[in-house]
């Protein structure tokens, strides 16, 4: 029997997951360093100041590189806070790594909202985000919450590059008609541009 889109989606996202987890720990923290150098280069070439970073869990692309990257260079340096009842998303600023972050309920670390302020949305330059799947067209397959998707349109100002591995691509990442393109996936072999970059 065929499978309908939402079976195939989530069939697709269990393969990915595993695809991402079945690369060996050195080899991952190996290749997020090539794809942190892509977006270092990126920021220092377009001169952005206000970077909002997802902090990294499990196999994920690794930004801890990224985040100390950008606390030492001076910059803007943000992080999501995941609001798990209304599903959304709010970058605050993080100043100081030990005082400011705290563990979120799904594992990763966030903003703690009482020492770190929210950040205004339309002074953010680059935006990057995680996910499982995602393909040539910017089109990406997350954990299934749609923060992101729901996020993104609120900063049409800043580019949005997804993180991942070369194993996470895939010819299809099947969007719905809720689901936000990137402008740009970093890899550890290439940078993919949707030719979707807002107006600089």
């Amino acid at each position: 029997m065929r499978m309908n889109h939402k079976q195939e989606r989530k069939r697709l996202r269990a393969k990915a997951r595993q695809k991402r987890d079945n690369i060996p720990p050195a080899v991952r923290s190996d290749w997020s360093q090539q794809i942190i150098k892509q977006v270092i280069d990126w920021i220092e070439t377009n001169g952005a100041n206000a970077i909002l970073l997802y902090l990294s869990m499990r196999s994920e692309v690794e930004t801890n590189h990224l985040f100390d990257y950008l606390l030492n260079s001076g910059k803007v340096v943000l992080a999501p806070v995941m609001d798990l009842k209304q599903y959304t998303l709010t970058p605050h600023r993080i100043t100081d790594a030990e005082r400011d972050l705290v563990v979120h309920p799904y594992g990763m670390h966030e903003p703690n909202t009482e020492a770190c302020l929210p950040f205004p949305l339309d002074e953010i330059d680059l935006i990057t985000v995680p996910g499982l799947a995602f393909d040539r067209q910017g089109y990406r397959i997350g954990y299934g919450g749609g923060f992101y998707d729901r996020f993104l349109p609120q900063c049409p100002q800043a580019v949005w590059i997804g993180l991942a591995y070369e194993a996470q691509i895939t010819a299809d990442a099947l969007p719905q008609a809720w689901d936000v393109p990137l402008h740009q996936i970093a890899t550890e072999k290439s940078s993919i541009s949707t030719e979707r970059l807002p107006p600089r």
